[in-house]
Parts: C-alpha cells; sequence; structure tokens
C-alpha cells in the first residue's frame, strides 16, 4: 500500500496567528492544487462539552477530504489562535493510494479538532470567526466555516454575561456591531454551527427559548457580517468535556420571570416573545414557565392587571400596540392554564412606564442588552393573602 506522507503540509502551530506563513518549513510538496478551504472554529474550552462533527458538520469535512482543501483549526479561547494549518495533500499514485490518503486526513483533522485545547480564559467567538475567515483569504474556491461552539462568548463586545443580552433581539444586536465595525470578515463564506446552546459545568443549562434566540443572534451575526448561507447543525455536542482548561465565567440564565410579594415580571428568557411579535419564541416553555402562577392565581382567587412595555424603539403609538398585544398573548396563556379571564385587565405602556432605562447611548444608536431589559410584561396581582413564588416545580 502507498505509504507516502499523508498531510505532509500539515503543520502543529505554537504560535498564536502566524501559522500559515509557517506552512514553508513543513517538507515535502503538494500533488495537487488545493480547492477551496475549511476553516474548523472549535471552543475546546471551558463550560461546553468536547467537540465532535456532525450533520452537516461532518459534511464539510467530507467535501474539504474530497476536494485537497486548506485546512485551518482555530480555537476561540479569549485569545483566538490557529491551533493547525496545512493542505489537505492527497496522492494521484492510484486509487487505493488515494483512498488510504483521504482516510489519514480524515483522520488527522478530526483528532487535531478533539486535541483542541483553550489557552486563554474566557472565549471570544467573535474574533475567532474572523480569524478563521481570514485564514482561508489565500485559499482559492470556496470557503466554509464549522462552528463547534456553544456561542456562549465572554468577551466584548459580545459578552452575554452582561444582563439581558441574551435576551436581544437578534437583527438590533447584529446591526448594533455592523455600525461599531466589529462583524467578522465572512464575505462569500459558508458558516456551519454546532453545538450552539450546548453547555457542561459550571455553565447552567440555557432554556429551550433562551437557546432558540441564541441561535437567532449567531445566524443574525453570520448574515449580517457577509456569509453566503447559514446552516445550524442540530446534532447536539454531548461528549464530556476536558479538564484543566483556563476558566470562562458562566453567563447568568434565568427562566425569565421574577416574583415579588404581588408581582410577577416576565423578562425573557423562557416567556420572550419573537422580534416584533405577540408570538412566544417557544410556547411550550412559556407554559411550563407560567403554570405555577397560573395555580397560585386560581387557588388564591387572585385578579391581575397584566401591563406590557417595550423598549423606545419606533413611534410610541407602535410600542403601544406591540406592548399591548404581547400582555394580551400572557393574559390568554394564564386563562389557557386555567385562570378566569373576566379576573384581568390588559394594558400596553410601551417605553412611558416607570424604571424605563435608557436603551440609547449619547450618539442615539440603540443599546441591544438595555433595549431587551424594557421589554416585559408585568402582571400585578390583587387580593393576595401571600407571596407569590416564581418556582417551577
Amino acid at each position: 500500500m502507498h505509504t507516502s506522507s499523508v498531510l505532509r503540509r500539515l503543520c502543529v502551530g505554537t504560535g498564536s496567528l502566524a501559522l500559515v506563513a509557517g506552512l514553508a518549513g513543513c517538507s515535502g510538496s503538494p500533488s495537487s492544487e488545493p480547492t477551496g478551504g475549511l476553516a474548523i472554529v472549535v471552543g475546546a474550552h471551558s463550560n461546553m462539552p468536547a467537540a465532535s462533527l456532525d450533520g452537516a458538520a461532518h459534511d464539510a469535512l467530507e467535501a474539504a477530504v474530497t476536494n485537497r482543501s486548506y485546512l485551518s483549526v482555530v480555537v476561540a479561547d479569549g485569545a483566538p489562535f490557529e491551533s493547525v494549518t496545512g493542505r489537505l495533500v492527497v496522492s494521484d499514485a492510484n486509487e487505493v493510494a488515494r483512498t488510504a490518503d483521504e482516510a489519514a486526513n480524515r483522520q488527522k483533522v478530526q483528532a487535531a479538532v478533539s486535541g483542541a485545547a483553550a489557552r486563554a480564559a474566557q472565549t471570544d467567538l467573535l474574533a475567532a470567526l474572523d480569524l478563521g475567515a481570514r485564514s482561508l483569504s489565500a485559499a482559492g474556491g470556496a470557503h466554509t466555516i464549522v462552528v463547534l461552539d456553544s456561542g456562549l462568548s465572554t468577551v466584548a463586545p459580545l459578552d452575554f454575561t452582561q444582563a439581558g443580552l441574551l435576551d436581544a433581539d437578534p437583527t438590533e444586536l447584529a446591526d448594533s456591531l455592523q455600525a461599531a465595525g466589529e462583524l467578522p470578515g465572512l464575505a462569500g463564506a459558508d458558516v456551519v454551527f454546532q453545538g450552539l446552546g450546548d453547555t457542561a459545568a459550571p455553565q447552567p443549562a440555557v432554556g429551550r427559548a433562551q437557546r432558540a434566540n441564541l441561535v437567532a443572534i449567531w445566524t443574525a451575526v453570520a448574515t449580517a457580517a457577509g456569509a453566503g448561507s447559514v446552516t445550524v447543525e442540530e446534532s447536539p455536542l454531548s461528549a464530556e468535556p476536558a479538564g484543566g482548561l483556563p476558566p470562562v465565567t458562566p453567563v447568568p440564565v434565568s427562566p425569565g420571570l421574577r416574583c415579588s410579594a404581588s408581582t410577577v415580571t416576565l423578562t425573557g428568557g423562557d416567556v420572550a416573545f419573537r422580534a416584533d411579535s405577540a408570538t412566544f419564541v417557544d410556547p411550550a416553555a412559556a407554559a411550563d414557565t407560567l403554570a405555577p402562577i397560573a395555580k397560585q392565581m386560581v387557588d388564591g382567587k387572585l385578579t391581575a392587571g397584566v401591563s406590557g412595555m417595550t423598549a423606545a424603539v419606533g413611534d410610541l403609538a407602535g410600542q403601544k400596540t406591540l406592548s399591548r398585544q404581547r400582555a394580551q398573548a400572557v393574559a390568554d396563556l394564564l386563562v389557557r392554564l386555567g385562570v378566569p379571564a373576566d379576573g384581568m385587565t390588559v394594558a400596553g405602556l410601551g417605553s412611558e412606564f416607570p424604571g424605563y432605562v435608557e436603551d440609547h447611548d449619547a450618539a442615539g444608536a440603540l443599546v441591544p442588552d438595555r433595549a431587551a431589559a424594557n421589554r416585559k410584561v408585568v402582571i400585578d396581582l390583587a387580593g393576595a393573602s401571600a407571596d407569590v413564588t416564581c418556582a417551577l416545580g
């Protein structure tokens, strides 16, 4: 069997960025010109499962092996770096040799993915995406970027540890990054995400609605950055994470409601609404979250005023209309959960409400996390004989 040096121009790097230039020092020479490029951005950091290539992500690897593409593996830690770069070299001597080389290439790429490890604390997926795209700039043909990451970036300007950012409007967030010149350069590249929202301790699990919003955020970011297509692979990352990695600050996750003596405030999470809509992101999750509240209302024979609030986006009349529609959607869900309809009143306040947080900066630009904090529905209860609890059990 042919035993030529497979991936003989695949180099394992020790520096941060100067790896492509170092390819000239690798032994051997390619058997043919590469076609296209594949960048695999691997989280390989704390708080997420170990990476694997499944579904559409695996298909991208197969295409790269077949096309003898240029390869870059980027680690998305707090200071992203290329861990592996090089040609997927295949011999044309005969079919047996070609098949053997392709199999070896496939195994070596998978080993590079599973062996990737963060070096710096935190995770900066925006910068990692940009590095992945730039690493393919000299490769002719189609470019594909596969992202194996939870998506819970913890470095500004996209730091999900900021309160409200996980519930931010995806389009507003992408527009904000674009206005600030912070989007990665993905022009024309096909992007495949796998593992968005998949977590490992000490990162709390992300709820269904928040995962859906996280997927929408990264889809909007990649689209605004010029990606030719965006695919989300639903196969989860679930392998046991590596130990001994630098720390990543856990992103706070809540079910999206707060309770005090006679007030329930819905702020997003599992009771989030779709952008510019009165439709819940995940109706089943919203029902599960509000079920304990409905039970307490029924058992205590409580009445309620349900008020919607919004960010200062668009004219006040439109804000009040949308906020009232969202309040009505909450009231309707409570009715389906057994609360008498005649015991509730509904109002839409738009951005005119006590406690409104200024959600535009000094230049007049919308601040997405502050806007998210203003988008809420408040249930004010009357007749409560005891504190209302948000218990989900």
